[in-house]
């Protein structure tokens, strides 16, 4: 049974720093969501030598940048945001959002997700694509955290693969924290 990735359009939603983040409220939590879009996270290689960044329609008349990997033998995208930019005392998952292309390749060794807490905890998971659906969008789940109250220091999520063998074929459109329900 296929899931169905939960659209993160909302009445309530902003979009910040010239469309490179967005922000809206989760309607069951009432916790603040962000979406960090390509351009707001920090992709190694990231010229376009190695990427191909293209407009794709967001929600309405919305267009932000996708990042299209065309091939790089090492795979690292990364990305913060404050803890005070989210709702305290809520747990938050936080989701790289991919899509894999008809002719990617490259993706036998699995990615590595990291999730690196202010407290010094880190949470890391490994993720094959080789069996995920082509040509539509999943989430890759990073991990959890609860949020405290008064934390300002960051949350650091990292996608990526050293194995040395060249890929392609995927692109980025960004991360998602979102409370968990």
């Amino acid at each position: 049974m296929k899931k169905k990735i939960a659209d993160v359009s909302n009445k309530n939603e902003v979009f910040l720093e010239h469309k490179r983040m967005k922000r809206w409220t989760d309607n069951k939590s009432g916790g603040v969501c962000y979406m960090l879009y390509a351009r707001a996270l920090f992709i190694t290689w990231g010229t376009r030598e190695h990427w191909n960044w293209n407009c794709f329609k967001e929600t309405g008349e919305e267009n932000i940048e996708v990042a299209k990997l065309s091939h790089v033998c090492w795979l690292d995208v990364r990305g913060k945001l404050k803890m005070s930019e989210l709702s305290p005392g809520i747990v938050y998952g936080v989701f790289y959002q991919v899509k894999l292309t008809k002719g990617g390749s490259g993706w036998e060794l699995p990615l590595t997700l990291r999730l690196s807490l202010p407290d010094g905890r880190v949470q890391h998971r490994q993720v094959s694509l080789r069996q995920k659906p082509r040509g539509e969008w999943i989430e890759l789940n990073v991990g959890n955290f609860q949020t405290q109250e008064g934390e300002s220091r960051e949350v650091c999520f990292d996608l990526y693969e050293h194995g040395g063998h060249w890929k392609n074929g995927l692109i980025v459109k960004g991360a998602i924290l979102k409370p968990r329900n």
